[in-house]
């Protein structure tokens, strides 16, 4: 008996203690012995009924403890999830672990379209899944939202208590789904959604975790009020901070104006250069700016580094359309405002007239290309920066004009008297920022399909960004400057005649300035004889027209010319490219000193290619190789080479 004392005794502990299965079974193996052998089997079936029973009760207890627990801590993340997405998952997530079911999701109402749309789900197998709907009428929704309380069903594609909706029954059919619990999610009495519970075979869910699911809604729709709360009031600081931003960004835009007026009228003050003004222009607006004149031809451009628009590409290539354009001149010049010429997706292009410029009434204007809209302030300070412009121009031709005569003085000074004086010879360095061992350079310039009055602005103008001297000396323009700089002024020149062209001599480079008016007439002499053989329409270093130069200064030239045309006549007369090729295989033979072997390497070809050329103009002409007769073919290649487009 004491046994079975002992035994019971050290029973009641291990339940308490939530023993192994192995241990409990022993224990009432004993019990069992000593029931027998005093005879009292019969109270061992009492006993051990009542130890299932106190088991059975402390695994609910501690059952009921895990998923007070649970419910605890899922009722804890649903309060402190503001964002509405992130909750609607944590919902899923949570109610799916509460009672283990296969799947879950959430389903909220659309109140725009008046359906209720699954926003978070998990444990699906479908993509169809996520994104199943449903209406008032039909489905699980239509008998939660006539009872606004909780629905299970074992069967639901058979159940029959609601209308089947056949594109959720499909969606339920592809994942399986047998048993279905919802319960609404409530907020002021009012259903905002629904907590689905769903698995995947037939499954009766218990009171206990019904009511748990059902608490479990309570709170979720308490949360998602929160949530809405939340997003209404982040909403309301957002638009806050939204007007108060845009408020301070439009006293910062006030200032900017302010501060710009300032710097331009700071720039017009120090002396108003016409460049500098329109660049900064360009650069407060990153768009181009373009300055029209004579005709609606573009003068000059100034661009931004940060524009990226083509509209500008269509200026510069002659394809905007006119005609918009004078009309928005016509009224900017009667309003004094800035007139919209074209507008794209991207950016607008505008016009604004400019007055004075000596009276001319030429027409000159600005034309802005700019990425997006401008604001008023913009639009206003564009307007302004036009005034100021107007009187920059007249500044900047008084300026001009001064530097224009000085120019002019010193050039003729420079290249007419001799020796030139050291005053001079000083004004010139200091003018062109000359230092005394920098080359320098003279060029001659001869500009054909434009009058007189066109020539000289096209000639100045690319002096003036080249910082080169330059006057009309007869029917010739004379440029002067540093090698570096003459050259980039040539390169203006060639580069910007369309309809005209341009050409002439350019001397070697000069050290000493008392030197430049001997090389004048050098050049000079050069440039007669050259223009009465044949126009130019490129430049030429005088140092290969030397020998032309003496060989024609005398005589008819004119009959020369045409005579040394004779002598390659017989060579013209074959197909173009064999004849081009034949003139440029005998130049390169007669230039290399009679060597096959050089003058393939020149050319890029083979020797026996030379040979059967040359075997070829022997053919033609007649005999090249005379002495006699290969210095006339020589002088005639070298002519044609020097004049050649």
């Amino acid at each position: 008996m004491d046994d079975m004392f002992r035994a019971t005794v050290e029973l009641l502990v291990k339940i308490g203690h939530d023993a192994a299965e192995p241990e409990i079974e022993a224990l009432l193996g004993e019990i069992a012995a000593a029931a027998a052998r005093a005879g009292r089997a019969h109270d061992f079936g009492a006993l051990q009924s009542a130890l299932a029973l106190i088991r059975q009760s402390l695994r609910d207890s501690v059952l009921s403890e895990k998923g007070l627990s649970l419910f605890i801590d899922t009722t804890h993340d649903l309060s402190k999830t503001l964002e509405l997405k992130g909750l609607f998952r944590t919902i899923v997530s949570r109610a799916r672990n509460l009672v283990g079911a296969n799947l879950a999701w959430v389903t909220i109402l659309d109140d725009e379209v008046g359906i209720f749309r699954t926003v978070a789900a998990e444990g699906h197998l479908s993509p169809m899944t996520p994104q199943m709907t449903s209406r008032f009428e039909y489905g699980a929704v239509s008998l939660i939202m006539e009872t606004k309380t909780f629905f299970d069903t074992q069967d639901y594609l058979n159940d029959k208590r609601f209308r089947h909706l056949p594109e959720l029954d499909r969606t339920f059919e592809t994942e399986n789904i047998v048993s279905l619990a919802g319960f609404p999610i409530l907020s002021d009495g009012e259903v905002h959604g629904f907590l689905f519970i769903a698995d995947r075979y037939a499954r009766k869910l218990s009171g206990r975790e019904i009511s748990v699911l059902g608490s479990f809604a309570l709170h979720a729709g308490i949360a998602m009020r929160n949530a809405n709360a939340f997003r209404l009031l982040s909403e309301a600081l957002n638009e806050a901070q939204r007007n108060r931003n845009a408020l301070i960004e439009h006293i910062q835009h006030v200032e900017a104006s302010a501060a710009a007026h300032d710097e331009m009228t700071s720039l017009l003050a120090s002396g108003g250069e016409m460049q500098k003004f329109l660049q900064r222009v360009a650069n407060q607006i990153g768009g181009a700016v373009f300055l029209l004149v004579d005709d609606l031809n573009v003068a000059d451009e100034f661009v931004a580094t940060a524009y990226r628009g083509r509209i500008a590409g269509d200026i510069r290539a002659g394809d905007l359309d006119v005609a918009p354009l004078i009309t928005a001149l016509s009224q900017s010049r009667h309003t004094g405002r800035s007139v919209i010429v074209t507008t794209t997706q991207e950016e607008q292009c505008r016009v604004i007239a400019l007055h004075g410029g000596g009276g001319r009434g030429r027409g000159e204007c600005l034309v802005i290309c700019h990425e997006g809209e401008l604001d008023p302030i913009e639009i206003r300070n564009l307007e302004r920066s036009a005034v100021a412009l107007s009187i920059a121009r007249l500044w900047n031709e008084k300026h001009e004009t001064e530097k224009l005569i000085a120019s002019s003085t010193l050039l003729r000074h420079l290249v007419l008297v001799t020796p030139p004086d050291p005053s001079t010879l000083s004004a010139v360095r200091e003018r062109l920022g000359l230092h005394a061992d920098k080359p320098v350079v003279l060029a001659l310039i001869a500009v054909a399909g434009l009058d007189r009055a066109s020539q000289t602005t096209v000639i100045r103008e690319a002096a003036r960004r080249s910082n080169v001297l330059v006057d009309l000396f007869d029917d010739a323009y004379v440029g002067f400057g540093a090698r570096d700089a003459v050259d980039e002024f040539l390169h203006h020149l060639t580069a910007g005649g369309k309809d005209w062209q341009v050409g002439g001599i350019v001397s070697g480079p000069l050290l000493d300035l008392s030197e430049i008016s001997a090389e004048y007439v050098r050049v000079n002499r050069a440039l007669q004889v050259v223009r009465k053989i044949r126009p130019l329409h490129r430049f030429i270093a005088c140092s290969d027209l030397d020998f032309i130069a003496k060989l024609f200064e005398t005589g008819d030239t004119a009959r020369l010319a045409r005579y040394m045309q004779d002598v390659l006549s017989p060579i013209a007369a074959r197909a173009p490219r064999q004849s081009a090729e034949l003139k440029k295989t005998l130049l390169c033979y007669l230039e290399s000193q009679y060597s096959i072997s050089k003058t393939a390497a020149a050319l890029g070809v083979h020797v026996n290619t030379v040979r059967q050329r040359l075997d070829s103009l022997q053919q033609l002409t007649g005999g090249w190789d005379d002495p006699a007769r290969a210095l006339e073919m020589h002088i005639a290649l070298r002519l044609e080479a020097l004049f050649a487009d």
